[in-house]
């Protein structure tokens, strides 16, 4: 009974995750796992830079390398079916050529919701 419904769980994670990826794919970044949070009414879905991909400048916009993680962040993204969803990310710092380090960009549909970090 309990490999039932840890299957079944699994399956429903991968459909959502599968659903995500359908209907806003962020090329450079990987829906990772997603959980429901029962307590706030939340669906948590942890994002990963995608291998190999290179992050973006904020400020010249210009691809250069990873440096290092900062502490993970919560941001607010697109209600479904009357769950708030957090993608949760450890954000990259890039040491690029003209601008030195600083953290990088992200897709404008992730920081285009609500400005608030949760």
């Amino acid at each position: 009974m309990a490999a039932d419904v840890a299957l079944a769980l699994g399956f429903c994670r991968m459909r959502l995750i599968c659903l995500l990826n359908q209907c806003q794919h962020f090329p450079g970044f990987v829906y990772q796992k997603a959980r429901l949070c029962p307590d706030s009414l939340s669906i948590e879905i942890d994002v990963r830079p995608r291998r190999g991909s290179k992050p973006v400048c904020s400020g010249c916009h210009q691809r250069g390398t990873a440096y290092d993680l900062l502490n993970l962040r919560r941001f607010e993204f697109i209600p479904i079916w009357g769950f708030a969803v957090l993608l949760l990310y450890h954000m990259r710092r890039i040491d690029c050529r003209t601008c030195g380090v600083r953290v990088e960009e992200l897709p404008r549909a992730i920081t285009a919701w609500p400005s608030r970090w949760v």
